[in-house]
């Protein structure tokens, strides 16, 4: 359970630069949790777990995915570079009005061009590709960071019971004062946990859309 706690803090960390994250949940709050409770507890962090070795491996096929698009750029730049060489040996075949050379380049530069609308299409499907796992992982970081705001809010709420029990929270003047800090103790963890969720559906729209751009490159590809 220790090890497990360090790396649900180690995520939490990582996690506290995306959007404002409130203050971890006091662990004496948690003392006196429901057996029900704690299993639920157990779960959530067993997701964020699981979760967090997703998005680890959607960090290396965004990285081949990089390395794949690189590559055909640079294919297609061979490819421009070589289209240019042939120009030039037709400008110079025209000058000696040489027409065998001219008529054996021209096919050469047709050739050429071919395989650069070839290689061009192969380089906008790379970038979709590219786009696509891109958009899989702030998927899955979407997930991720929503999962941590579940956990923290379910903490939250049992927070607030061992408050209500004792009305007493932090350094508050009164009972009357207290008895209310209780009362909202767990509303800012939920509206993290709403905005989280919110973020979420945002990034499955744009992943659906780049997954329709993939399809469409795809098809161009086949063409």
């Amino acid at each position: 359970m220790r090890s497990c706690m360090i790396i649900i803090t180690a995520i939490l960390f990582s996690l506290a630069g995306c959007v404002t994250m409130p203050d971890k949940v006091p662990d004496q709050y948690l003392s006196e949790k429901t057996a029900d409770q704690a299993k639920n507890l157990e779960k959530l962090e067993n997701e964020v777990i699981s979760k967090n070795h997703e998005v680890q491996t959607f960090k290396d096929k965004v990285e081949d995915a990089e390395k794949k698009f690189q590559i055909e750029k640079g294919r297609l730049k061979i490819l421009k570079d070589e289209k240019k060489l042939l120009d030039e040996k037709q400008k110079q075949f025209q000058l000696e009005n040489d027409s065998e050379k001219i008529g054996e380049n021209a096919k050469l530069i047709s050739q050429k061009e071919s395989d650069i609308t070839w290689q061009t299409n192969s380089v906008e499907y790379a970038e979709a590709s590219r786009d696509n796992v891109k958009a899989q992982k702030e998927v899955a970081d979407a997930e991720l960071s929503a999962l941590v705001a579940e956990l923290n809010y379910e903490k939250s709420k049992i927070a607030k019971e061992y408050m209500l029990k004792r009305k007493v929270v932090g350094t508050a003047e009164s009972k009357d004062k207290a008895y209310a800090d209780a009362e909202k103790f767990d509303e800012k963890y939920r509206q993290y946990l709403d905005k989280q969720r919110e973020v979420l559906t945002a990034k499955r729209t744009a992943r659906d859309e780049a997954a329709i751009k993939l399809k469409i490159a795809e098809d161009k590809l086949k063409k």
